[in-house]
């Protein structure tokens, strides 16, 4: 059985033997666990965001750049090619455990591979899947701006059922450059997402790439915050391989897209303001990708809906 701990664990040990290199800072904390910043008070970096997004993948991917160009400006955008979508993405990627420990201003929102281990915690994106992971080793990814503290960390322990001194914890914050890369990368794990509350089966998913254009960096969490949830709404690509019924992927298709949302049109941060700063408040069809392709298998087949918005990328970009 495939593990998602254990092949992430193969990239945590290349970013624990290169730390100085990628410019991230590890500290082993008084309980044992080990948690590495990339991108808080250390500065990350392109390959720092690589290995952090190959991480929350459970390892089970390729993660590389290309250009993006918008409005003649030259961006980066990241590829993820994944060819196990439900245990990298579902069952790893996907940030569907929250807690919040002692001592922490808000509850932290856990993604990566140790969510297949926590058996303590409503993560109900598992209602999907038939995949739990067993390993003795514990990762997770947490989009912070606050530190780790051991109280959290023997909490993600417990709940994984491994000792605190075989957890390890990447964190980094939104206005940060591997914040910015891994949420792009994110466009196949939300396509996924609202294909599923759609009523698509996911076990019917064979393979999955997609693309994401990289925003500007800000150094204001919340400007980052509108911008990095921008290049999934109106800058992400997924293209997604499975074997299904035709008359389900035509069915579907328009709806997973963003453009399909009535809140579809303005930046990310114009909404999040109207909706009280509220995530709960914003409509669950915009978390969709800007644009998605469907291939059937089974009928050779390919439905496509939506497309990229420069128009909205360019005014939540470059706007002063």
């Amino acid at each position: 059985m495939i593990s998602v701990n254990r092949e992430a664990m193969k990239t945590v040990r290349t970013i624990l033997e290169e730390a100085d290199a990628l410019g991230v800072a590890v500290e082993r904390l008084e309980n044992g666990a080990t948690v590495i910043d990339m991108g808080l008070n250390a500065k990350g970096g392109w390959r720092a965001a690589q290995y952090y997004t190959l991480v929350s993948l459970g390892g089970l991917g390729i993660v590389s750049y290309e250009p993006f160009d918008l409005a003649g400006r030259m961006l980066t955008a990241v590829r993820v090619m994944i060819d196990h979508p439900i245990e990298a993405c579902v069952a790893s990627q996907i940030a569907g455990w929250r807690l919040q420990a002692a001592g922490t201003e808000h509850a932290a929102i856990l993604a990566g591979p140790g969510r297949a281990l926590n058996q303590d915690s409503l993560d109900h994106y598992f209602e999907w899947i038939d995949y739990r992971d067993r390993h003795h080793e514990s990762v997770v990814a947490i989009q912070t701006s606050e530190p780790v503290p051991a109280e959290m960390a023997d909490m993600i322990a417990e709940s994984c059922r491994v000792a605190p001194s075989d957890l390890y914890v990447l964190f980094a914050p939104n206005r940060s450059l591997v914040t910015a890369v891994q949420v792009a990368a994110r466009i196949v794990e939300q396509s996924l997402h609202r294909l599923a509350e759609e009523g698509m089966d996911l076990r019917s998913l064979r393979c999955a790439y997609g693309l994401g254009v990289v925003p500007p960096l800000v150094d204001d969490d919340l400007i980052s915050m509108g911008r990095i949830n921008d290049s999934l709404l109106y800058g992400g690509i997924a293209n997604i391989t499975l074997e299904g019924d035709d008359a389900q992927c035509a069915e579907i298709v328009g709806r997973v897209v963003s453009m399909a949302c009535e809140a579809y049109g303005r930046p990310f941060i114009e909404i999040y303001e109207d909706a009280g700063r509220d995530f709960y408040e914003i409509p669950i069809e915009l978390h969709s990708p800007a644009e998605i392709h469907l291939t059937n298998l089974t009928s050779g087949n390919t439905f496509s809906a939506g497309r990229i918005n420069r128009e909205v990328l360019s005014a939540s970009f470059f706007s002063q």
